[in-house]
Order: C-alpha cells, then structure tokens, then sequence
C-alpha cells in the first residue's frame, strides 16, 4: 500500500536521501579504518561503526520507500473536509481551549518537519477525516474525554 506524502516532503526526501549517502560513505571509511587497528574481536571502535551503518542503512531504506508514496499537493486550494495533509482547529466546546492537528504521513513525522503532527492513521486522526467546519467531534481517549468544535480547516504547505 503506497503512504500519501506531501508534495514538498518528496524533496526534502531526497534532500535527506544524499545527506545519508554522504554520511554512509563516511561510515564506510570509518569500518576500514577501525579494522586496521587488528583484532576484529576486541576492536569497538570496529564494531561500533559496523553498528551504525545496520542503522543508516536501514534509515536509507525506510526514507527510500516513502518516495514511492503518492504525492499529494494541496497548496493554493481551500479544503472543505479533513483529510491528509491539512491542519485542523478544534476548540474544546467547554473550556474554549483551541488545538491544531496536522494530519500528516510516516515520512513526514520521522522527519519532523511540523508541529503538532498526527498520522493520518492514528485515532485523532481517523476521527477528524471528512469532518468539515462547524462540525462537532467527541474525543474519547483513555481517560481524556472532551467535545470539540472544528473552526478551521487549511491546507499543510
């Protein structure tokens, strides 16, 4: 199943995808290194450096997949509903107290690129998808319960 990923993300991407071939090239040349000083058994800085090339190299393989996700472009249009790659403004009903929610991808929360991030799939998420303004979501989590207006809604750039 191919993971929907904004527009912009595609390029930050494969911005991030050069950077780690960079760094695995290095770390390559740190595994040479470290293995000339002898006795592979006994040598941490060997196997500390094989260590950390499992971790880019898996790093690389997850970035690369997202770059096979649809990308979705929703800069310059005006949502009427909730749905991948838009920000959310619920306001509590009671106390009047304003939460945002953007509702982003996997590539986009492992890359940090917003705040107030929510996966499309997570439960939030999953309750505010097709809701529109004005519209009135109950939101029932462990022992948070609370009722919500949604007041906005636009469109992650």
């Amino acid at each position: 199943m191919q993971v929907p990923i904004l527009k912009s993300t595609f390029k930050i991407l494969n911005e991030r995808i050069t950077e780690l071939k960079k760094e695995i090239t290095q770390n390559s040349k740190d595994i040479g290194t470290a293995a000339e000083l002898g006795d592979l058994k006994e040598n941490a800085e060997y196997h500390a450096a094989r260590e950390k090339q499992v971790l880019l190299l898996e790093r690389m393989q997850r970035l690369k997949s997202y770059l096979k996700g649809e990308r979705v472009d929703l800069s310059g249009s005006v949502p009427e509903t909730v749905s991948f790659g838009c920000s959310v403004t619920v306001v509590d009903t009671i106390t009047k107290e304003s939460h945002t929610y953007n509702l982003i991808g996997p590539a986009e929360f492992e890359l940090e690129l917003l705040s107030d991030m929510v996966t499309i799939g997570a439960p939030v998420a999953r309750l505010l998808v097709t809701k529109k303004v004005g519209d009135i979501v109950n939101f029932k989590f462990g022992g948070i319960d609370w009722t919500g207006e949604i007041t906005e809604i636009c469109a992650l750039k």
